[in-house]
C-alpha cells in the first residue's frame, strides 16, 4: 500500500494570501499522513465503511483511530467516535 508524503506544498499563492490557513492545512495534512502511514490497524476493501446510522458487526473489530481504505475509490476514512459497540462514526481523510 502506498504511503502519503508527510508534507504538502500548498503553493506560494495560498501561503502569501493566508499564512495561518497554510500553516493549519499543513499541520492537518502532516498529522493525517503520519497516522495513515503508521497506523497498524487498517481495513482494506473495495467498499466504503458503514455510515454512522448503520450498526455494523464489522465495526466491533475496529477502534477509534483505525483506518478504512477503499481501494476502488482511492479514499480512506478514520474512525473518529464510537457510540456503541456497533455504531461508530467514520470521517473521510483522503
Amino acid at each position: 500500500m502506498p504511503t502519503l508524503i508527510t508534507s504538502f506544498n500548498w503553493g506560494s499563492s495560498l501561503e502569501n494570501d493566508n499564512r495561518e490557513l497554510t500553516r493549519q492545512l499543513s499541520t492537518a495534512y502532516t498529522d493525517t499522513a503520519i497516522i495513515v502511514n503508521t497506523k497498524i490497524s487498517r481495513y482494506v476493501t473495495n467498499v466504503n465503511p458503514p455510515n454512522a446510522v448503520t450498526a455494523s458487526q464489522i465495526n466491533r473489530n475496529l477502534d477509534i483511530g483505525d483506518v478504512w481504505v477503499n481501494t476502488t475509490a482511492n479514499s480512506s476514512w478514520m474512525m473518529t467516535s464510537r457510540t456503541t459497540d456497533l455504531l461508530v462514526t467514520w470521517t473521510i481523510i483522503t
